[in-house]
């Protein structure tokens, strides 16, 4: 009789967590497809372990994610600024680092806090104003001779996501 009702209720936890997780898959995409860059959002919020069922949890995963790129891409212009020749082109990368820096170390911390606070007005300000510095940085460079071009487009294609995101949530 033990075994039948562990087994009937490991069916249960195995249907309940089945159907959780549908629900967050579906909600997921949901959330995704409105912003614009659908497989982009799906993608990193699948593939994190901690993926969160609401789009609060899920906003806070793209902006952790778009921290660590941009770290990635801090520590790539730095490596870039210790090889280059041309001073013009270090003023240049100087002044993209420049413009990662405050987002990494505050703007985006700021922009998480926010959100969890229920602040998504503050989280869209600081996301908006992390663009413009990454768009700043694209505007030093004149047609593709940038070095940073696609990190910057993955850059702002992930504070894009961020941004749509937020609305739904200020948009309740």
């Amino acid at each position: 009789m033990r075994n039948k009702a562990s087994t009937t209720l490991t069916l249960v936890l195995l249907t309940l967590t089945l159907l959780s997780t549908t629900y967050s898959d579906d909600l997921i995409d949901q959330t995704c497809k409105k912003t614009p860059y659908y497989e982009l959002c799906s993608n990193i919020i699948h593939s994190n372990p901690a993926t969160a069922g609401d789009p609060k949890g899920m906003v806070v995963i793209m902006i952790n994610y778009t921290v660590a790129n941009a770290t990635d891409t801090l520590n790539y212009i730095e490596d870039l600024i210790k090889k280059v020749t041309d001073h013009e082109l270090e003023h240049k990368l100087t002044f993209c680092a420049e413009s990662y820096i405050p987002a990494i170390k505050y703007v985006l911390p700021q922009a998480v806090g926010s959100i969890n606070r229920g602040n998504f007005g503050f989280a869209n300000y600081s996301i908006s104003y992390a663009e413009k510095d990454i768009v700043a940085c694209n505007k030093k460079f004149t047609g593709n001779q940038s070095p940073l071009s696609s990190r910057n487009g993955i850059m702002l294609q992930l504070l894009d996501i961020s941004a749509a995101i937020l609305k739904i949530l200020l948009n309740g």
